[in-house]
């Protein structure tokens, strides 16, 4: 590995979206007000005295005093040096050239591999063995969405099963017009919505992501049920599964606002109004 100082604004993005960073290697992080806390990984303790501060960009473990940024995190954690552990949080580093852009990102098994917990994915099974089929669910209705896609409907709440990337079914999603319940906490890393293509015969080869299960909606059914449309639930999964997760997905699914900051980046986007009753013109979205 060559001795070559890793730039500061590339050490600083690095350090971005600590929570996201922390919670890859601690899955039982948990918000606690302000702050995220979890049992400390680097001494033995029964009670939660580790905490991250989304705001500051920090970690603190009140119990043994371990601390700092994201990039100390994970080299006290892995134990790699400070150029390794910003090349695990951005991927492999190309500091040769001027603006010392990443090259694609490494996905890491321990980041968006690991299984669910046995008692999340029991909650999971009984949540949608209780649920009922229905036609047509007033949260998609009032969305614009399609209204003869079959749902699962429990207490008047639109259930939704969240997958990982391995393909178990590790949470479930209870949406109402109160906001978004999940069974087993928040979701675990990588676990997503997914609507399927309506006819595999006619999939586009479009995957699309996006964070909000209605926007998911409309931007499956503005692209005419052809393309798969993945929903992070979440915006942790969601910035994650952008840096780390790039060969699942095709296409970034967002609101016109932040269009630009994705195209940016080099990423194709489907700009899509989140304004529920916004006219959809299906030749700028759709093209």
């Amino acid at each position: 590995m060559s001795g070559q100082l890793v730039p500061q604004h590339v050490v600083d993005r690095a350090n971005e979206g600590i929570v996201g960073v922390i919670r890859g290697y601690l899955p039982d992080l948990k918000k606690t007000g302000k702050n995220w806390s979890a049992r400390c990984p680097f001494h033995q303790e029964k009670s939660a005295s580790f905490t991250v501060s989304e705001g500051k960009e920090m970690f603190y473990c009140f119990g043994c005093g371990a601390g700092g940024d994201a990039v100390k995190f994970v080299m006290d954690h892995q134990g790699l040096s400070f150029r390794d552990s910003v090349q695990s949080i951005l991927g492999e580093l190309n500091l040769e050239s001027a603006d010392t852009t990443p090259r694609k990102p490494i996905i890491r098994a321990t980041r968006c591999g690991l299984p669910g917990h046995a008692e999340d994915r029991e909650k999971s099974v009984t949540i949608l063995s209780t649920c009922q089929p229905t036609e047509q669910h007033r949260y998609l209705m009032q969305n614009n969405t399609a209204s003869n896609v079959q749902c699962l409907n429990l207490k008047g709440s639109l259930i939704i099963p969240l997958i990982n990337n391995i393909g178990e079914t590790v949470n479930v999603a209870a949406i109402s017009s109160k906001g978004i319940t999940y069974a087993a906490g928040n979701p675990s890393f990588g676990s997503t919505a997914i609507l399927e293509p309506a006819s595999t015969d006619e999939h586009d080869g479009k995957t699309i992501i996006c964070i909000e299960y209605a926007h998911a909606w409309r931007i499956w059914w503005a692209q005419s049920g052809r393309s798969k449309v993945l929903c992070t639930m979440e915006y942790d999964n969601f910035n994650w599964m952008i840096h780390h997760c790039k060969d699942r997905f095709t296409h970034i699914g967002c609101d016109p606002s932040e269009a630009d900051h994705h195209a940016d980046e080099g990423r194709a986007i489907i700009a899509l109004p989140l304004d529920p009753y916004a006219k959809v013109d299906r030749r700028q979205c759709c093209a």
